[in-house]
């Protein structure tokens, strides 16, 4: 690799790779996608298991309409209900969401194990960081 783009790049092919694998397996196991269990992750590690809707934006990486439309399907499910009032809306993890992405987590744990077992433990503490920063830079933010 010799550019950024090339970085960039690369990182997209994996996540690609990943989420294919992802989405058959927890789809498989769990009748859920990558993102039902980013989702459901998010609010399950949340204060209370709830998340304001634009909050979700970001670490989801779709627009508001989409966690929006996202949201609606778990809920038709049970896993989750929106609750809130005056353009403040939250999604909640219901009990059956928690259970569900408690049960999920060690399929995905196992599939992401698998995925990265020829890299170096150190290696992966590395890329790990740099990609917590990555996602976290300031000039990645919407305006």
């Amino acid at each position: 690799m010799n550019t950024n783009l090339d970085f960039c790049l690369a990182l997209h092919r994996a996540h690609a790779s990943l989420q294919l694998k992802l989405d058959d397996e927890l789809g498989i196991h769990h009748g859920i996608s990558f993102n039902d269990f980013a989702l459901l992750n998010l609010l399950a590690q949340a204060d209370g298991g709830r998340v304001s809707i634009p909050e979700l934006v970001r670490p989801m990486g779709q627009p508001q309409s989409a966690v929006l439309r996202q949201l609606i399907l778990l809920e038709k499910i049970g896993l989750v209900v929106r609750e809130g009032a005056n353009g403040f809306r939250q999604g909640v993890l219901r009990p059956a969401g928690r259970a569900l992405v408690n049960a999920a987590r060690e399929t995905a744990d196992s599939i992401c194990t698998e995925a990265v077992e020829s890299i170096a433990p150190a290696a992966v503490a590395t890329v790990s960081a740099a990609l917590v920063t990555l996602a976290d830079t300031p000039n990645l933010a919407l305006s």
